[in-house]
């Protein structure tokens, strides 16, 4: 199995314009039919500033190895314009709806996972609230939604701009005007699609309670989710291996904490996205 194609699309919200890096699964050619990937949307971190690279291409690297498709959305940052919400949200919907158009690329639509680190993971979690809820969508979408994702994973999300990241109001205001936005836990409902949490409770800049508030909302929604809290650790791990590391940055390692991905794995396979074999 080989990854075939590896370019930026080029898609637009209304006069918007954003890039996806697509990491597309060529078919096996001895077989006799094509066989329908998952596909996992990533959603770097980068505190809405930028979008870093240690959480897109090799995370999507090894997705594509766990037998999935992989996107990288660059949704909308901080920039003179316009601020991220709802703007992000509108285009990760675009980008689900596209979705369906890619017939030559054998995607397995019912399988589709959001995936969000840090601030990427508001991105998602907010997705998860407002968009899968069809009287929310109503509000910034006018489109039908024609895929949906079955799925969520967090990465030491940011879910509640008001307890701790950001520590400066002013930038909150620059993310998203409306504070509407802000809580992502506020605005979860029935709706809501099965999540996989994880982070470390020594995370030195979105606390913890941040994975704790969400997964707390979805117990009581009853939506099915599994979280991880490590006991060390920093923020922004991404793998946690040295395929991640900056060079020289020993906080990027953790010998510990990178079990997240085999227990990631594992529930994708509970959930029915990755077959258990």
């Amino acid at each position: 199995m080989e990854v075939k194609d590896l370019q930026k699309q080029k898609l637009a919200y209304k006069d918007v314009k954003f890039n996806l890096d697509t990491y597309w699964l060529d078919p096996i050619s001895d077989y006799d039919e094509p066989v329908d990937h998952p596909l996992a949307i990533i959603c770097p971190g980068g505190a809405f500033k930028f979008l870093t690279d240690r959480e897109a291409q090799p995370i999507a690297f090894k997705f594509n190895a766990a037998g999935m498709h992989a996107l990288v959305l660059d949704y909308q940052l901080i920039d003179d314009n316009h601020a991220v919400y709802p703007l992000a949200l509108q285009e990760l919907a675009t980008t689900l709806n596209w979705l369906k158009t890619q017939t030559d690329h054998h995607i397995d639509l019912e399988k589709i996972v959001l995936m969000g680190f840090s601030a990427g993971s508001h991105v998602v979690a907010n997705f998860n609230s407002i968009m899968l809820d069809p009287e929310q969508r109503s509000q910034i979408f006018a489109e039908d939604l024609t895929v949906e994702p079955s799925a969520n994973i967090l990465s030491y999300p940011v879910i509640d701009m008001t307890i701790g990241w950001p520590k400066d109001e002013d930038w909150a205001m620059k993310i998203a005007p409306d504070i509407y936005y802000w809580q992502a836990q506020e605005h979860l409902t029935k709706h809501g699609k099965p999540t996989f949490i994880w982070q470390t409770v020594t995370d030195n800049t979105v606390p913890v309670m941040n994975s704790i508030l969400y997964a707390q909302k979805m117990d009581m929604l009853g939506i099915p989710y599994e979280m991880h809290l490590f006991g060390s650790g920093d923020h922004g791990l991404s793998l946690g291996t040295y395929v991640t590391q900056a060079p020289g940055n020993a906080a990027n390692l953790n010998a510990y904490d990178v079990k997240w991905w085999e227990l990631c794995l594992n529930w994708l396979k509970l959930r029915q996205i990755l077959p258990r074999l």
